[in-house]
């Protein structure tokens, strides 16, 4: 098993990446999952839909997904993919437990930011909640989302001819 050290960076690097442009997504689109109801007093109520809630997590997810897979990591091996989606995991990992502690409290806009890291591993943890209804389980399995780009890895690194 041959891996290049230079497709290591690949997949933590898009995983932070497309959770920062589908956490500014989520906010911008925001009209799709808002639910606005007029009570009989005329007192405006703002909630959200959880269908539509799921479908624009789910549809996230999966977008993320088959972009990484079909173009951002179409020349790296299923190893090389494996060993670069658990560097994406530890750094989901990581950032998670420093965002359970105490010390956040210190470091808020700090913590803000990594949240919007984070978030296309949380678009797949919403799906995983509503089966079982635990956060907590959801949250860990979320963590293997970069373990899903696998398959869409080669089997062998593909020669170039010398010129």
């Amino acid at each position: 098993m041959n891996i290049r050290l230079n497709t290591l960076w690949r997949v933590p690097v898009f995983c932070l990446a497309a959770s920062w442009v589908t956490y500014h997504l989520t906010i911008y689109m925001g009209w799709f999952f808002i639910v606005k109801t007029t009570g009989p007093d005329g007192v405006v109520n703002l909630s959200t839909d959880p269908v539509r809630t799921a479908i624009w997590h789910m549809a996230m997810f999966l977008l993320v997904l088959l972009v990484g897979g079909l173009w951002a990591f179409q020349s790296m091996t299923k190893a090389e993919i494996a060993a670069s989606a658990a560097i994406a995991i530890a750094v989901k990992l990581a950032l998670s437990a420093w965002l359970q502690t105490d010390d956040v409290q210190a470091g808020i806009p700090l913590a803000l930011t990594l949240i919007k890291l984070l978030n296309w591993f949380s678009d797949f943890s919403v799906l995983l909640y509503w089966p079982g209804q635990n956060p907590e389980v959801s949250s860990l399995l979320s963590s293997l989302a970069p373990l899903l780009f696998i398959p869409f890895g080669r089997k062998t690194v593909r020669q170039t001819s010398p010129a």
